[in-house]
């Protein structure tokens, strides 16, 4: 046999090789990215599920029943309006403004007690 013929099947038996190998290796892949979507899916029904456990928890109808239950709260009446002055805020003065003839802000300030107060 010639040294070229020798050569040549050399080459078709190492491009062979080669091309089996890369297309196992291409088969892998697409398993992997087969299963990475299966993974995927499975997620997204998951997070479907959530959602829909999510909006079943914070229908309004349960969220009064449970705020009735456990809160202590009532309606607001008249009587518990007032204005934010008439409010006894503890350790606080309102500072005048020499502007407030043209409508300026009143600033408030807080008093600092001795012991840091």
């Amino acid at each position: 046999m010639k040294l070229s013929t020798v050569v040549w099947m050399l080459v078709i038996v190492v491009a062979s090789f080669m091309l089996y190998k890369v297309k196992y290796q291409v088969q892998t892949m697409k398993n992997e990215v087969a299963s990475t979507s299966r993974e995927l899916e499975k997620e997204r029904e998951a997070l479907h599920v959530v959602n829909a456990e999510w909006a079943y928890l914070n229908r309004p109808q349960r969220l009064q029943m449970l705020a009735s239950k456990y809160l202590a709260s009532t309606d607001l009446t008249v009587n518990q309006i007032a204005e934010v002055e008439e409010i006894p805020f503890p350790n606080q003065t309102v500072a005048a403004n020499a502007n407030a003839k043209e409508g300026a802000v009143k600033t408030a300030s807080l008093r600092v007690s001795k012991d840091g107060r």
